[in-house]
């Protein structure tokens, strides 16, 4: 058992999962790998499993908004592995007109187009910066270069 080579991991700019160059379709697995990926200090990621360490490549942001919906009067999102958080506060960036939120560290999930239309839909101007308002809560809308 100690002869196995460990899987080639990598997160593509579209969200999805590959094992040694196959596409992941297992949500469960998916799910499983995405819950349980770490940063380390030098913008890598791992999954740290029976006391091993797996690397990840990610080819962009490792974690793809799906979807955005309203539940009970907030705003959650979905990942491609299926995961639904609240809409975390904080700024929303814009990189190349690619919209990222700061989910666990900082600009870690992109948003899909969809996505980001159905936020806009609450965009609001003020003072010259864009915001997306959603009941009580504010995002500023950031562009960085």
């Amino acid at each position: 058992m100690d002869n196995l080579r460990a899987l080639e991991l990598f997160i593509d700019k579209d969200g999805l999962w590959y094992a040694d160059g196959v596409l992941m379709i297992k949500k469960e697995i998916i799910m499983l790998f995405a819950s349980g990926l770490k940063k380390d200090g030098y913008d890598k990621y791992h999954i740290d499993w029976q006391d091993q360490l797996y690397p990840v490549r990610v080819e962009d942001a490792p974690f793809f908004v799906q979807s955005i919906t309203e539940q009970s009067g907030r705003l959650m999102i979905q990942l491609y592995d299926g995961r639904k958080f609240p809409l975390p506060l904080g700024n929303i960036i814009m990189k190349n007109n690619i919209p990222y939120i700061s989910l666990f560290w900082q600009h870690d999930t992109k948003l899909s187009r969809p996505s980001y239309c159905e936020l806009c839909k609450n965009a609001i101007e003020r003072d010259g910066y864009y915001f997306i308002k959603y009941g009580d809560n504010e995002w500023r809308v950031e562009e960085i270069v």
